[in-house]
């Protein structure tokens, strides 16, 4: 885990070696970032979370989230890039979803998506389950808000994200 090198002043924070930009999500203990990194200029998402104001529950919940990032790799999970740990907080730098969400996708088309573009979002929502199934884990909490789409048009690859809430089956 790398650490953070946060700056302030007029060049924009900096996040280990990613430059912060705008705010694009926030759940109940984080937030979502759109960063750059300084040299390559690669596009991410920057999940930070404060963890003084989560209790241990939610810390396992943590943890248990990024043991799951760390060992899946497949094109339909949010892929996590880097961790970045600074006192109070912890940075998950994941794979940037220029699409956003399902529910934004739905929203924006006045809830009609053509079959087409339904049964492709369906057959990589299911090649993610599929993967998760074979390495043992739930994610207990899928919504089209978790849902995330790599562009904005109907070819979109679909990727499960937020894991906060899966575990291993019992």
């Amino acid at each position: 885990m790398a650490q953070s090198t946060s700056r302030g002043g007029g060049g924009g924070r900096c996040v280990g070696e990613y430059m912060v930009g705008k705010q694009i999500g926030s759940g109940s203990f984080s937030v979502v970032w759109h960063a750059r990194h300084r040299v390559h200029g690669t596009e991410v998402a920057i999940k930070e979370i404060v963890t003084e104001k989560l209790s241990k529950k939610l810390q396992e919940s943590l943890m248990s989230e990024i043991d799951i990032l760390k060992q899946i790799d497949h094109p339909n999970i949010i892929r996590l890039h880097d961790i970045i740990e600074e006192p109070g907080r912890i940075h998950l730098v994941l794979e940037y979803c220029r699409g956003g969400d399902l529910y934004m996708y739905i929203h924006q088309r006045r809830g009609r998506v053509p079959e087409s573009t339904a049964k492709h979002f369906m057959q990589q929502l299911a090649a993610g389950l599929q993967i998760l199934r074979e390495n043992n884990f739930i994610h207990r909490d899928l919504k089209p808000q978790n849902l995330l789409l790599s562009t904005h048009d109907d070819n979109a690859v679909l990727k499960i994200a937020d894991f906060g809430f899966a575990r291993p089956p019992i």
